[in-house]
């Protein structure tokens, strides 16, 4: 399918020439057709297409040529619906090693729709390969995760945020500051606030995910409710448990993972007594998931909402 120019206004608030740029390798997605005109997301942002455009649905790949304050140009890659056909091959397309630490980083990637860019890529591998082989899968995700915010902070502070992120030893409270004060880059992306909590039996974290409009929290009862909660708590009896609590149409939804399989049991047992709680504060309980999945980091336990499969094409936007 070859598409001769799309050209697009960049919405109020890109930045091409820091969030895009030449060689890096994008997901788009047309998202409406009015007229002469089109609705496109390039890498999380939308922008307003004029010309000739595909028709309904048409999610791609495509790797960006140039770039202007005024244009984006991108060229499609492959004729293929999904990012996992072998004939779109980012390890391929930007000369990266082949590995499962690369698989890893592009999956993270894919999945926060960040702007593929090799740079960057070799970068985070090179980090990743100074570590143990069993520390890298979390400390990937909680890097890439950080690339989809402003920081506010230099190369020493985006190294404080990821130690605190991956909850290492001694890392400094410094951390948990700076995440608290980035901004989202994309619009509509999740925040997270972070919160430290100790007590005389464990310590943990609660986390509070929300969209960055401020629109998606329900009120309930007269309290608002967030996107989802995240609860990690460490205990000497049950090691670090995690509990995702996210709100659904229906209720609310709930995902635990605790330290060891023998554990399962106990807090299979143990749901009906969260469910009943959270009923009697107002809160209907659909369905609770145990299982005994590591988790390293919050953001492993995100999912960020419409992440389609794509295909590519050519374009000038």
């Amino acid at each position: 399918m070859q598409i001769p120019g799309i050209i697009l206004q960049p919405a109020p608030g890109l930045q091409p020439a820091r969030q895009i740029q030449p060689g890096q390798l994008v997901p788009v997605e047309v998202l409406s057709l009015e007229g002469g005109s089109a609705a496109v997301r390039v890498a999380g942002q939308v922008m307003w297409a004029g010309g000739e455009v595909a028709t309904l649905p048409a999610r791609f790949w495509a790797q960006v040529k140039a770039v202007t304050p005024e244009m984006l140009h991108l060229q499609r890659l492959t004729e293929t619906p999904t990012m996992e056909t072998a004939v779109f091959n980012p390890t391929r397309l930007l000369n990266l090693p082949a590995g499962p630490d690369t698989d890893q980083l592009l999956q993270e990637m894919f999945r926060w729709r960040l702007p593929l860019d090799r740079s960057l890529a070799l970068t985070l591998l090179r980090s990743a390969a100074e570590l143990p082989p069993e520390e890298r899968p979390a400390f990937l995700a909680a890097r890439a995760w950080l690339e989809t915010l402003d920081l506010k902070t230099g190369p020493a502070g985006v190294r404080t945020a990821l130690a605190y992120l991956l909850g290492e030893t001694g890392a400094s409270p410094r951390g948990q500051e700076i995440l608290n004060g980035a901004v989202p880059l994309f619009p509509g992306q999740e925040m997270i606030s972070f919160f430290t909590f100790r007590g005389r039996d464990g310590s943990g974290e609660l986390y509070l995910v929300e969209k960055e409009s401020g629109d998606s929290r329900e009120q309930k009862n007269g309290r608002k409710f967030p996107l989802a909660l995240v609860v990690r708590v460490d205990t000497p009896a049950l090691g670090e448990t995690w509990v995702y609590l996210a709100r659904k149409e229906a209720g609310l939804t709930a995902r635990v993972n605790v330290s060891a399989e023998s554990f399962v049991p106990l807090f299979q047992k143990a749901a009906a007594g969260l469910k009943d709680r959270l009923a009697a504060l107002g809160y209907r309980v659909e369905d609770i998931q145990v299982a005994a999945r590591p988790v390293k980091c919050v953001c492993q336990l995100l999912h960020p909402e419409g992440l389609p499969p794509y295909r590519p094409l050519d374009a000038v936007i």
